[in-house]
């Protein structure tokens, strides 16, 4: 599976190597959802509640079955009403899916590798003896190593032939564990306690795999799980709506002679619901904002060190001003009558430009505060007068 989501995401043509992951990433999640969520959805709400109604009418896997059959009995399909559906296949699917692929699936990744990597070192071992016997045997690259260094080598040379270690497997592995944790844990209460002791064996397998059959994995920060928490996000969403349907629907003991669940209506689920996701979204949203709110340890460092940088460089800053030549200015410190008779005469004794009249307004920064003084004085509104007007 993994393989075709790769080919499908090879397909497009992606600009930069993030966008190429994070689409990767989507596609084998919806693999993985289809692979193997899907059984589940189809006991829980094909199987268990229509079961009576569509087994009768495939009577066209019989077609499939014929050549397997010993007699004409077993041929025969099921009249309506004598079908009975089996009340524990949804609860045996959840504890497969929990426990023994769990148990599988540590195997796999534990002992195979393994005794794959000892096995190819032993198949080579063979043919490289049956090709010295011929004569026809390639040179050991360790027979030229120095003597200090061919202990170093060795291990380089192993080392080198393991597989590469890649952190989406584990990952995934993780979504989908958590996957059935949110959408499926109401059928078998005992799932959480399955997938606590299975990450408690897990996280020392996954730490034995790196140590052992993997190559040196190069560590890099990461702010969190990148993709992946897109979907963690659309498998709470979904596990309440599954969540609050399997409770409507199994919640009640009056069951059918068939096994099949009685007194569902169409309305009262589609109700439970909405209601339901109404308030898992309010639950969020007030999550959201009390976490906003909360200040933590990281953050009070953060700032912290910010500020004392600041203060540093107004410190170091302040401490030039002494070195700087204090603001002198010629002339009048005020507007005048006469300083503007004489800019004006100036003025007309030679050709001035619009820049000159503009720059000869203010020619010190003392005019230029008491002409700014001035300005925001009258913009500013007279509260006292506004007061008497209002009494």
């Amino acid at each position: 599976m993994h393989a075709f989501a790769v080919r499908l995401n090879d397909y497009e043509n992606y600009e930069t190597q993030s966008s190429y992951d994070y689409a990767l990433t989507q596609k084998i999640f919806v693999v993985n959802f289809i692979t193997s969520y899907l059984p589940v959805f189809l006991t829980a709400f094909v199987y268990v509640p229509f079961a009576t109604v569509i087994v009768p009418y495939l009577d066209i896997f019989s077609l499939t079955v014929r050549p397997f059959a010993e007699h004409e009995g077993q041929m025969k399909m099921p009249k309506q009403g004598t079908f009975t559906i089996n009340p524990d296949r949804l609860r045996k699917q959840m504890i497969y899916f929990t426990v023994t692929a769990q148990v599988v699936n540590l195997a796999m990744e534990l002992f195979v590798p393994y005794l794959k990597r000892k096995g190819f070192a032993k198949v080579k071992a063979i043919q490289s003896e049956r090709a010295l016997k011929r004569g026809g045997a390639v040179p050991d690259p360790s027979e030229h190593d120095p003597p200090e260094e061919a202990a170093f080598l060795a291990r380089v040379r192993q080392e080198a032939e393991l597989d590469v270690y890649d952190v989406a497997t584990d990952l995934r592995e993780m979504v989908l564990q958590f996957g059935y944790l949110s959408l499926f844990s109401v059928v078998w209460p005992l799932t959480g306690c399955s997938f606590l002791a299975n990450n408690w064996l897990e996280l020392r397998a996954d730490a034995l795999k790196i140590c052992l059959d993997m190559q040196r994995p190069t560590p890099f920060r990461a702010e969190n799980i990148g993709p992946w928490l897109d979907s963690v996000m659309f498998l709470t969403w979904a596990g309440v709506l599954t969540e609050s349907a399997l409770c409507y629907m199994f919640s009640n003991d009056d069951v059918r002679p068939d096994g099949s669940p009685n007194g569902i209506k169409a309305w009262a689920l589609l109700l439970t619901i909405t209601l339901s996701e109404h308030v898992f979204l309010v639950v969020r949203w007030t999550i959201r904002l009390a976490i906003g709110k909360l200040d933590s340890g990281g953050k009070q460092k953060e700032r912290r060190e910010k500020y004392l940088l600041r203060r540093k460089y107004f410190e170091e800053s302040l401490s030039k001003l002494d070195k700087l030549p204090v603001m002198e200015e010629k002339g009048d410190d005020h507007i005048t009558i006469q300083s503007l008779e004489e800019d004006q005469r100036n003025l007309s004794v030679k050709e001035a430009t619009v820049e000159d009249k503009f720059w000869s307004r203010q020619k010190g920064w003392k005019e230029t505060v008491s002409v700014g003084k001035m300005m925001i004085e009258r913009s500013t509104p007279d509260t006292d007068a506004e007061d008497k007007k209002t009494q």
